[in-house]
């Protein structure tokens, strides 16, 4: 008889969670996954972009604080970011987190270290072909 815990991952259905890649499977896995993020609607295309295009770039930003003293640029942070911005940023976000959450755990530490999901993709693709882990 199966628990309440393993039941409740059984009904779960596929749009809620990236499916699982597999030892060998690489190919289909990117097929489904491609797939979940089609279905999810939040972010448009913004999740695949990040994915194929790489993260959104961060900008300077001046701030003039009186007419009187020279601009000075600063480095963009989140709490600037506004409308669609702030939108692509998320969907890096999300996109990390559903290849981390998709993926087995003797890989987690080879991909986690990745800045971005695109170079998360091309981690696990060359992992799961069969490059050196060491990449």
């Amino acid at each position: 008889m199966a628990t309440s815990n393993q039941q409740a991952i059984a009904d779960a259905s596929s749009d809620q969670r990236p499916p699982m890649l597999e030892k060998g499977s690489y190919v289909p896995w990117a097929s489904r996954f491609k797939r979940y993020v089609d279905v999810k609607r939040e972010h448009e295309r913004r999740v695949m972009d990040s994915i194929e295009n790489g993260l959104f770039k961060l900008k300077e930003i001046t701030n003039l604080t009186s007419s009187t003293d020279a601009s000075r640029a600063k480095p963009q942070t989140y709490a600037d970011l506004m409308g669609d911005d702030k939108l692509i940023y998320e969907a890096d976000i999300d996109a990390m987190n559903w290849i981390l959450l998709g993926i087995p755990n003797d890989i987690y530490n080879f991909v986690d270290a990745c800045q971005d999901a695109q170079a998360m993709w091309k981690r696990v693709q060359r992992l799961m072909q069969g490059n050196d882990l060491s990449l």
